[in-house]
């Protein structure tokens, strides 16, 4: 298992599009201003941007060798570079809308400013 620091600041500036975690856990390594590795081989590219519906969404892209990250390595990875307090998503779009440039990616998205889905749960679980 992934060990987790919940991040509590955020290195980002005004000029800054980008936001990274300020403190990595234990043996991930920052490969350059927004790409990191673990020592699994797991690595992750962390990005920002202001999308068509003029909302700032923040993305990681995570990859393993040779395999898809499992469930728990996405859910850390989550927490890690998106925040433990975040509501991701991870999009299934429409076949023809597909892109996929490398076979062991999966991506996640945060909506910056407020929550991007409604609370799903019913009952007190999803």
């Amino acid at each position: 298992m992934l060990p987790i620091i919940p991040h509590v600041d955020w290195d980002c500036g005004p000029t800054e599009p980008t936001a990274a975690p300020a403190i990595l856990p234990p043996h991930w390594q920052r490969r350059d201003a927004f790409s990191y590795t673990y020592r699994d081989g797991l690595a992750v590219i962390l990005s920002e941007a202001l999308e068509r519906d003029g909302n700032r969404w923040r993305h990681v892209s995570v990859s393993a060798r040779g395999r898809l990250p499992t469930w728990d390595e996405l859910v850390a990875v989550k927490e890690i570079f998106l925040g433990t307090d975040s509501c991701a998503v991870q999009v299934l779009p429409p076949r023809r809308e597909w892109v996929n440039h490398h076979p062991n990616v999966l991506h996640l998205f945060v909506r910056v400013d407020q929550r991007a889905v409604p609370d799903f749960r019913r009952g007190g679980t999803l």
